[in-house]
């Protein structure tokens, strides 16, 4: 039996503390409770199923089996799966009781199936950290949707500005999924040097080390002068992702840390028959799940 992961284990600490700074603002318990009045998942599964392609063992098998076992090494049910067509590589989580992902055609294009799955991991990093719903909230800010639905003047720019702040934070924290699902930060920081520029046509031209390099003298630019890190704020201050440099070095440093080769040392241990895999007590085999830290042990 293999070890799950926890998302305890590899929740970004900045992810945390800007979750809780955004609870904090004015207004956010106003517009949460607004929000979830008029909200209605089921509007998604009407778009979902007349305009993208859903994804499964008998469609397009070669893209939905790639997601199952990130699923089982997370222990989280596997989510829908839709294709769109979209020539922009991209891919989202969405929902709430019923949560789906969305990848589009460009991705597809521009990435291998490792790199495919790494991205898929990232979005499963999503719904296991419990991001989905917050995420729905802030992409209503981001696209101006609010406006359309009256929650417009419910959103001021502070709430704006810490919605921003935590979903650029909630990336790292699916980056790390991704790297524990896959093994080491290799996949990821592949993923962040394709979109960074490294299209099909000239991927073996590109030099993933000095790519690495150029992210250290990024970060040696930045944390040199505070008013480079004032334009740095300006440039990120209405972006949802982190700079996909700055991804690469954080992922690759994380997976050199003692939490990170923790997580992979149990993902990879078979425990002995009638033990908990997660904090190593005795279970009995009719059990579902460890009864002394609740992890499943079926």
């Amino acid at each position: 039996m293999s070890y799950y992961a926890n998302p305890r284990d590899f929740i970004h600490p900045e992810d945390s503390k800007a979750l809780q700074a955004l609870k904090s603002i004015p207004g956010f318990e106003q517009f949460a409770k607004a929000y979830m009045k008029i909200f209605d998942e089921r509007s998604w599964k009407i778009v979902n199923m007349s305009s993208k392609v859903r994804l499964s063992e008998q469609q397009c098998p070669r893209i939905y089996n790639l997601l199952v076992p990130i699923c089982e090494k997370l222990g989280i049910p596997v989510p829908e799966l839709y294709l769109e067509l979209d020539r922009m590589p991209n891919a989202y989580t969405s929902g709430d009781t019923t949560v789906f992902i969305t990848v589009t055609s460009g991705l597809l294009e521009l990435l291998t199936d490792e790199e495919i799955q790494a991205v898929l991991a990232h979005e499963c990093g999503h719904i296991v950290c419990r991001h989905v719903l917050y995420h729905n909230m802030g992409e209503m800010i981001i696209n101006g949707t609010v406006n359309l639905l009256g929650l417009g003047p419910l959103v001021s720019t502070a709430l704006s500005v810490a919605f921003y702040y935590w979903m650029r934070c909630s990336e790292f924290s699916a980056d790390r999924a991704s790297a524990v699902v896959c093994g080491g930060s290799e996949r990821v920081v592949d993923v962040m040097l394709r979109l960074a520029g490294g299209t099909t046509d000239v991927a073996s031209e590109i030099n993933k080390e000095l790519f690495m390099q150029q992210a250290a003298e990024y970060s040696q630019y930045v944390d040199g002068s505070g008013w480079n890190k004032v334009l740095e704020a300006i440039a990120l201050m209405h972006a949802s992702h982190p700079f996909t440099a700055v991804r690469a070095a954080t992922i690759h440093q994380w997976c050199n840390e003692s939490a990170y080769k923790e997580i992979h040392a149990r993902m990879h241990m078979l425990k002995a028959e009638g033990v908990c895999p997660k904090c190593g007590a005795a279970v009995n085999p009719g059990w579902a799940f460890c009864r002394k830290c609740g992890t499943p042990v079926k």
